[in-house]
Order: C-alpha cells, then sequence, then structure tokens
C-alpha cells in the first residue's frame, strides 16, 4: 500500500478539458431538474450560471445534484428531495442563490426532508459586486442570511461556491477565507466538491484490553475489545466546545480507497483476535461521509460482526437513515450525549437550531433493541449538577432490555478544552458527584464506566476506570508498527501518584488544568488506589 497525497480538487474538465461522465460518484455526480418545468429565478443574472437538467435518473446508491434555475423557487423542491432520498439516492445536493433560504418554512423543510448539502452561489466577495451580478438589491445580504440560517438546522452541509463574472479578477485567498468565516468549509466548484483529501498517513487506533484483564469481567468485556477506530475524516456537522479535535473547522472526507485500505489491514491484523474484534467508524462526524453505507457494509463483508459508529447523532434524526446503515450493517453506536436538557445540550454543541434532537436521537436508540447503544458523557462544569437527573432520564427511556451501556469522562485536554479551562468543573465537587452517580446507577440497574479520567476518581471501585483496564495502540498499515498512544491530552502526576499502583498500569494521572490552576488543591485530591485488575467473575 503506497502512501500518496490526494488533495480536494475541481473536476477534471476543469483541469485537464476532458468531458466528464456523470456516473453518479461523489466524484462525478448526477445533476436532475426538480421537474418538467423550464423553472424561474430571483436574480436577473446574465450569463446564467445553473440550467435545468433533466429529470429522469436512476439515482439509486448515486449522488445527486439538483440544478434547476432557482431550485427554492419550484414548489416541488422539498417533494423532489424526500423522492430522490426515498429512491435511494446516496446523497442530496442543490445548488441555489440561497435567498430563499433565510425563509424558516424552506430551510426547515429541505432538512426535514433528508437534503445533504446546498451550495450557495456567490458572485462577488462584497455586497455591491454581488448585488450588481444578480441585478438584484439586497441579494448578497439575503444570501448570507440563508446561509446561517440553513446551518442552524445543523444535519445540512452549506458550502459556498463563487461564480464571479469571467472579466471579474479573483482572489482565491480571499474567497478561501469568505468562504470559511460563512460555511467553515473551503468554497467548492460547482456543481459539487471532488472530496478525496486524506491524512496520508494510513493510520488507525486500536483500543485492546490490558493484558491480565479477563473478558469475563463486568465491565470490560468481549462485546467490544478489541475495538479498531477507523477515521472517515474530520468533516463535522457541529462545533462542540468540549471537542478534542476541533471538529467543525476540517472539511476534509477521506475517499473510500482510503478506508477500505485501512479495512483491509484491519481485518488482517485483527479479525481473527480474541474477543469480538469492533470496527468502530469515527470522525469528524461519520455520519456526514455520504459513503458510509457502503463502508459499513464493507466493514462487515471484511469478516467483523460489529461494526459502530461514533457520532453525535444529529443525522440520524432523518427518517430512515438509521435503518439504512442497519440494513448496510451497522450493529451499534457509540453516541455522544452529554445533557438530555435539549437547551444545554444545543449550548454545547455551539450550533443554533437543534431544538430537541438530541435528547429526541437518544430517545430513539434507547428504543432500538437490535442495536447496541453505548452512551458517553463529559463532565463538564455546566452540566455537573444535571447528572443524576440525566442518569434517571436514561433509565426511563431505556427500551433495549439490557443495562444502560455509559461511560462517564472527566474533560481531556485537547482541542478546544485545552484552552477552555471555564469548562473544567470544580475539582472538589469531582469525587463527590461520581460517587452519587455511582450509586444512583446501582439503584437503576447499571454500572457506568470511567474515561479520560485518573483511576483515583472513583477509588471505592478503581476497576470501572478505563486507564487501567484498555491501552490504545496506533497501527501504522504501511510500515507496520504498532505503538502505545496516550490520549488524555496534556496531564500531570502529584506527589501522591509516585505511591500509586495505576501509574505503571496506565493512569496518565489529572488533567494540567487542575494542576496548573492550584496546585496544592490537585496534589491534595490525587489519592494512592489499591490497583484490582478486572477477574473472571464467579
Amino acid at each position: 500500500m503506497a502512501r500518496r497525497e490526494v488533495p480536494v480538487t475541481a473536476p477534471a474538465r476543469a483541469r485537464v478539458g476532458l468531458p466528464v461522465i456523470a456516473d453518479g460518484s461523489r466524484r462525478h455526480p448526477l445533476l436532475v431538474g426538480v421537474d418538467a418545468s423550464g423553472g424561474a429565478c430571483n436574480n436577473g443574472c446574465q450569463p446564467c450560471v445553473t440550467p435545468v437538467d433533466p429529470v429522469d435518473a436512476d439515482v439509486a446508491g448515486r449522488h445527486v445534484v439538483i440544478r434547476h434555475r432557482e431550485a427554492t423557487l419550484a414548489p416541488a423542491l422539498v417533494a423532489r428531495v424526500r423522492a430522490l432520498k426515498a429512491a435511494g439516492a446516496a446523497s442530496v445536493a442543490i445548488v441555489t442563490n440561497g435567498r430563499m433560504l433565510g425563509i424558516a418554512a424552506v430551510a426547515r423543510g429541505l432538512a426535514a426532508a433528508g437534503l445533504d448539502r446546498a451550495i450557495v452561489k456567490l458572485f462577488a466577495r462584497d455586497a455591491a459586486a454581488h448585488d450588481r451580478h444578480a441585478r438584484v438589491d439586497g441579494a448578497y445580504a439575503q444570501a448570507l442570511a440563508g446561509i446561517a440560517a440553513l446551518r442552524a438546522h445543523g444535519g445540512v452541509e452549506v458550502v459556498v461556491a463563487f461564480a464571479p463574472p469571467a472579466d471579474q479578477p479573483r482572489d482565491r485567498a480571499a474567497e478561501r477565507a469568505l468562504a470559511q468565516a460563512l460555511t467553515d468549509r473551503e468554497p467548492v466548484v460547482l456543481p459539487e466538491p471532488e472530496v478525496l483529501g486524506h491524512a496520508n498517513e494510513y493510520r488507525y487506533d486500536v483500543v485492546t484490553l490490558r493484558p491480565g484483564i479477563r473478558f469475563e469481567h463486568a465491565y470490560w468485556d468481549t462485546r467490544v475489545f478489541p475495538m479498531i477506530h477507523v477515521n472517515t475524516g474530520p468533516l463535522c456537522n457541529i462545533r462542540c466546545v468540549y471537542c478534542n479535535v476541533f471538529g467543525g473547522t476540517d472539511p476534509r472526507l477521506f475517499d473510500v480507497g482510503y478506508v477500505l485500505g485501512l479495512l483491509d489491514d484491519a481485518a488482517a491484523r485483527f479479525r481473527d483476535a480474541a474477543g469480538a474484534p469492533t470496527i468502530d467508524f469515527i470522525g469528524g462526524e461519520p455520519t456526514m461521509h455520504p459513503e458510509l453505507p457502503r463502508l459499513i457494509a464493507a466493514a462487515r463483508a471484511r469478516g467483523f460482526a460489529r461494526v459502530l459508529i461514533c457520532t453525535n447523532g444529529v443525522r440520524l434524526a432523518r427518517p430512515g437513515y438509521l435503518d439504512q446503515l442497519i440494513a448496510a450493517g451497522l450493529t451499534g453506536v457509540r453516541l455522544s450525549f452529554h445533557d438530555h436538557r435539549a437547551d444545554a445540550a444545543a449550548a454545547l454543541a455551539d450550533v443554533p437550531g437543534l431544538g430537541t434532537t438530541y435528547p429526541d436521537v437518544a430517545a430513539m436508540l434507547l428504543a432500538r433493541p437490535e442495536l447496541d447503544t453505548h452512551v458517553f458523557r463529559i463532565v463538564l462544569a455546566s452540566n455537573l449538577d444535571a447528572l443524576p437527573d440525566y442518569l434517571r432520564w436514561l433509565a426511563a427511556h431505556n427500551r433495549t432490555g439490557r443495562p444502560i451501556d455509559l461511560t462517564i469522562g472527566m474533560p481531556s485536554m485537547r482541542g478546544r478544552l485545552h484552552e477552555a479551562r471555564a469548562l473544567y468543573p470544580p475539582l472538589a465537587r469531582l469525587r463527590p458527584a461520581v460517587a452519587e452517580a455511582m450509586a444512583l446507577a446501582a439503584s437503576l440497574g447499571f454500572a457506568p464506566t470511567l474515561h479520560h479520567a485518573p483511576a483515583c476518581w472513583y477509588p471505592d471501585d478503581p476497576t470501572r476506570a478505563a486507564c487501567t483496564h484498555v491501552v490504545t495502540q496506533q497501527v501504522d498499515a504501511v510500515g507496520g508498527a504498532i505503538t502505545e498512544q496516550q490520549f488524555e491530552g496534556d496531564t500531570g502526576y502529584g506527589a501522591a501518584c509516585a505511591r500509586c499502583p495505576a501509574r505503571a498500569e496506565g493512569c496518565a494521572g489529572l488533567p494540567r488544568a487542575y494542576l496548573d490552576a492550584d496546585p496544592a488543591a490537585a496534589e491534595a485530591w490525587l489519592t494512592p488506589i489499591t490497583f484490582t485488575p478486572g477477574r473472571r467473575l464467579a
């Protein structure tokens, strides 16, 4: 498997002047209209860069872009999007001037119908030049308002395509900067970008149980380990304030061939490993990848009986999407669900317009017994006091017939949390809060585990701590090396840690934020434990 770099580029015809056959791939999507009408537009651009395309096409499994003069003026657009999705289109995008997207009913209807992407045309970087070309005063302001309105729905990706008059000077750097400011994405080339970028590393992570840990242990068992994390690309539809990889700022997706190469390597190394090897697609946000069903099916075809996605869940709210993933072979979901209160969860996501999406999706997953749902919650300053009600909420909505599978984590000093120290909960409250949570969870019939945390967070039962029971390794699929990694970010030890056996068993210590803020308090908090690895159940 040779290393290679595949950049995000324009379509082939723009690079070498060759004709392109629209085959319904991500690279060359099918271009379709809304209906047989000639279409209308609320701009007066001359010449028009968005023709009306034919309607008839076999869209099953193909990527589709709707071009219809100004598609948002077509009364049948929402029904058309819904019909294309029902016909099995891999993704549906529209090309638009964006002006109608600022109308709440339009944005809401498109999002509910399952629209995957809106490509908004800008004819200049400033209002005067844009409006002059559009021949409509205020067109630029309406386009920007439309971008913001549709992005507020979270599940729809919005990108900008610059389509200036041929005689207008171009400043590509300025266009990129404006597109990033408006959408957190690079500008694209009409009618659809070619998104093929990848990490050029051919690496993936594997989480395994540490030697000596019994698979039959109540918390650490064969349902998930070894877990192989395969990244589909850093593209994300939200910008969580606690994100440890700056989600929502990097627009790349990884091409299918690259991901399949990682799956091939993982199958060769781990498919026959002890336990039940699991493929876990991560990101970014894996549901943003238009080929996710294909990737899930590919993992199952390579012999992995368990295939999960690690997701914020927003796109799972789309009608039929979860069923599509299950049909492809999905067996479980690792859900980042950090608050059961809709307003608090949306504030953490830092994207407006999510409404009740988070609790709605969590309740939906907890009502699907055919799926293994693993819930993860980071304890932050803003949600610490709500932890007991959160546990009760999970128990009340659990319809799986199994105990809740919950992992509670402390903030990890990576990504945005490295500088957002106000999000760290008070150290003095952490241990009492988790002890109370463990007691309450036991009364509700389940036993949470602890991650991104030192082993002494819950000294009454150190077997709950992931750090002393699992090890994360990074696999180089090209060079063959497997290297143990520490993924807790910037952490440190106190004097008490020198006397604690957990340090030698994988505990990374306390987040540096606490050690920096009050070294004496951090030192007083750290507590040597009696290390007891998981043992075989009687």
